[in-house]
């Protein structure tokens, strides 16, 4: 008889937040060009839930257009004001490192109780270092997450001129004998593109096994064939040695609603025999599976976790504002993701 998994709440924001008592929460968003990117924000102002509010704006290596972006970020930060907001970014690099004295404090949660996440702009570098240390302070003891979903993604690119792929800062493996094992094992997300892991794995299919997430459902509907696609890059990729007919692994693909990070996260346990078992995570799908390989990873130290940076980001990345969602990761001093 299989254990069943514990209950981690998730859903639309109000839905959520009335599953407690209400708090007021610590804020961290960033605010971008995007309509989402301050939905939440201004959701959880207008509940009078708010403590502290830190936004920060991540500054593309390569901007795509400085100018038309400046025009956007004006406008996000006029409807705060608005609604009377008085909200003063944290202007950071987006390649900037995240270890040094400056951002000790954007990343300490020693005097924080309840915290909320917003990830919906957030670059993964950043949410994952701050999930991490959320995760692991004793003294936050509600910890929430929360993701505002688009309307719209354009047909293009949503980003480009990626780094070389590597570990993300904070989720190496420094032991050997786990990085062996590791290679040769990987779960990865599907998402819109696949960020140099067609390259990093092309003709290594005779000793590679590889789980493929496929988020669906999904919204918007288009977004899943864009999911399949970079599937099919990868597939391709396992199976490109001409010279080797046997090198051609195919691999296994698992279904995952693209917003469920808690069903994802079982599925992730499940794959690693409850997290005993190494693998090399690479979370290029929707954000809230990203959540859940985080989770995981945030807490054993077998679990590298590789992506390919980029340097510019989309200026049309999304259009308008769908839902915001929430999911409770600690409550009341327990970790509901707890390996």
């Amino acid at each position: 008889m299989t254990a069943k998994s514990p209950f981690r709440p998730w859903g639309q924001l109000e839905w959520a937040l009335d599953l407690s008592a209400q708090r007021k929460w610590r804020f961290l968003g960033c605010v971008a060009p995007e309509e989402r990117s301050i939905s939440a924000l201004m959701a959880l102002h207008r509940s009078d839930l708010l403590e502290s509010i830190e936004m920060l704006r991540v500054i593309d290596t390569e901007p795509a257009d400085s100018a038309a972006e400046e025009v956007r970020i004006r406008e996000r930060l006029a409807s705060c004001t608005t609604e009377g907001l008085s909200i003063q970014p944290t202007e950071v690099a987006l390649e900037a490192p995240l270890q040094n004295a400056a951002w000790k404090q954007k990343f300490d949660f020693s005097p924080v109780t309840h915290f909320c996440l917003d990830i919906s702009s957030l670059p993964k570098r950043f949410f994952f270092q701050a999930i991490k240390s959320a995760l692991t302070s004793p003294s936050v003891r509600d910890f929430l997450i929360v993701y505002s979903t688009p309307l719209s993604y354009p047909e293009g690119a949503l980003s480009g001129n990626c780094r070389d792929w590597g570990a993300i800062t904070g989720f190496g493996c420094v032991d050997p004998d786990k990085q062996r094992v590791a290679a040769s094992r990987w779960i990865v997300g599907a998402g819109f593109a696949v960020g140099g892991l067609h390259v990093h794995l092309e003709g290594r299919g005779s000793g590679i096994n590889v789980d493929v997430l496929i988020p669906f459902p999904a919204e918007p509907w288009r977004s899943v064939r864009r999911s399949w696609e970079s599937a099919r890059a990868i597939e391709e990729a396992l199976g490109s040695d001409p010279e080797n007919s046997m090198s051609e692994v195919k691999p296994r693909f698992h279904q995952v609603g693209a917003l469920d990070t808690c069903t994802c996260f079982d599925k992730l346990l499940s794959l690693t025999q409850h997290a005993t078992t190494a693998a090399a995570l690479a979370p290029l799908g929707p954000k809230p599976l990203s959540v859940a390989m985080c989770l995981l990873a945030s807490q054993a130290d077998h679990y590298p976790v590789y992506y390919a940076q980029p340097k510019t980001y989309a200026l049309n990345y999304s259009s308008g504002f769908r839902t915001t969602y929430a999911y409770w990761i600690k409550h009341d001093g327990v970790n509901l993701y707890q390996v």
